[in-house]
């Protein structure tokens, strides 16, 4: 609009018909009228009584007015001898007016902003504790990298070749991306390009993938429901893929044979120090590394689960010692039925966890194991003992890619079902699972501390 009005008033004062300080006044006039369109538009509110408005077109129809009978030019007069000739004054070249911005804040009063959206989606499942802090931070980081990858920011603008780019992006990335330090802050274009250079594997895994998508299937989902136009060929859900594997082919369990040879290893037979725990010796350390494969072992907890114990979990019911899996400050669970009480096996007992846990409490210590650290705040507490048990698992094993950590769950799990006389409600209870009948699930009520004990107890002594 401005640029229009200063062309037609080159134009009227180039003819005569003006002067300067109106040109100037009226594309000033203009600019603002057009600012105030802008403003208008934004709040829903548009009128033909913006500020500005009588004036500018006051102007532009003035000149048109006048054109409607033209008259004959003057002829010019030669320059008289007197003084120099009146250069023409040429008008400058009309600037492009910059494109609108579409306003963030929609009709709804909502901000259509990707980032603003998580915000409000994460903090609704804070406060109604739909989700955990885990599930949240990867929301979080899962589109923080597809805006980075995309450079969509607005879900306004989102489309379905979007999320179909962002996919194939992620078949490029190595799968610790990010991970090191030197490449925390590297733009993802320079970690593929050095990926393919190097011949580095490459590609997320298919789980990792349809958890992404799922993650912006959320946010997607999330906008419509508060009224924000998002375009309606997109769904990321199309973009899932699938395996022909069942959730059991995913991990392996520990064989009998594997949990003997682990704890045959020095860590828990006597290592060289404290540093040097994969080295055979007579030094037996009774901290993390000791005590957290054992727990699992002996209760098939997960590995965030006893990484995060308080001192405040390890109590007593009945007289038994017992172990009160729970979320705390440090973690929370992966679903509400994670939460439970664990019976201590009386292996433990002898070998002194009590005692370690009682040391703890009169340290000053709140978090059971306070040596174990967040690596990051994106990264789980047990994370930071994955180095060194992945090598004291490669020393006893030799590489079996599909047995980690948790392995050790799948061992109890498949122990206890061995044992004919432990009750499927009450294995069930013990490992966190749903019985998977609606009846017992909702109105099974608890097993009884001393069926949990018995169950423990069914589990076979390591070393």
């Amino acid at each position: 609009m401005a640029s229009a009005v200063a062309n037609h008033g080159w134009n009227l004062l180039d003819r005569g018909k003006t002067d300067l300080l109106s040109v100037r006044d009226a594309i000033t006039t203009a600019i603002r009228q057009e600012r105030a369109l802008i403003d208008c538009e934004a709040i829903g509110k548009m009128s033909a009584e913006t500020p500005g408005g009588r004036a500018f077109f006051f102007f532009f129809n003035h000149g048109d007015a006048e054109d409607d009978e033209p008259k004959p030019r003057k002829k010019q007069s030669e320059p008289s001898n007197s003084g120099p000739a009146t250069a023409k004054i040429e008008p400058p070249p009309a600037r492009p007016v910059p494109p609108r911005r579409k306003p963030a804040r929609t009709a709804t009063g909502f901000s259509s902003r990707i980032s603003d959206i998580v915000a409000r989606v994460t903090d609704t499942h804070e406060r109604s504790g739909r989700a955990n802090a885990k599930t949240l931070t990867q929301m979080r980081a899962v589109v923080d990298l597809f805006c980075e990858i995309t450079s969509v920011d607005d879900i306004r603008d989102l489309h379905q070749r979007h999320l179909a780019y962002f996919v194939a992006t992620l078949d490029k990335l190595p799968p610790a991306y990010r991970r090191s330090a030197k490449e925390r802050d590297k733009p993802i274009s320079e970690i593929i390009a050095e990926a393919e250079a190097s011949g580095a594997s490459v590609g997320l895994s298919v789980a990792t993938i349809n958890r992404n998508i799922v993650h912006l299937g959320k946010v997607v989902k999330a906008a419509r429901a508060e009224g924000i136009t998002v375009d309606a060929t997109v769904n990321p859900s199309l973009l899932r893929r699938y395996l022909k594997r069942t959730a059991k082919e995913e991990r392996e369990p520990f064989t009998p044979d594997d949990v003997t040879r682990i704890f045959s290893a020095p860590a828990w037979q006597g290592c060289k120090s404290v540093k040097r725990r994969r080295e055979p010796g007579e030094v037996i350390v009774k901290d993390w590394l000791y005590w957290v494969p054992l727990i699992a072992v002996y209760s098939g907890a997960r590995r965030e689960e006893i990484c995060g114990l308080e001192t405040a979990d390890v109590s007593a019911i009945d007289g038994i010692p017992v172990l009160h899996i729970r979320p705390n400050a440090r973690r929370g669970l992966k679903n509400p039925q994670s939460e439970r009480i664990v019976p201590v096996h009386p292996h433990l007992v002898e070998l002194g966890f009590l005692d370690f846990a009682d040391k703890q409490r009169e340290a000053g210590h709140s978090d059971l194991f306070n040596d174990l650290r967040r690596k990051s705040s994106a990264s789980q507490i047990g994370d930071s003992m994955d180095y060194l048990w992945r090598n004291i698992q490669s020393d006893r094993l030799g590489s079996q890619p599909k047995k980690s950590f948790h392995s050790f769950r799948h061992y109890a799990v498949q122990g206890l079902r061995a044992e004919s006389n432990v009750e499927k409600h009450v294995r069930a209870e013990l490992f966190g699972h749903l019985v998977g009948d609606i009846e017992d699930d909702r109105y099974g009520g608890r097993a009884p501390i001393a069926s949990l004990r018995s169950a423990v107890e069914a589990l076979p002594r390591v070393m």
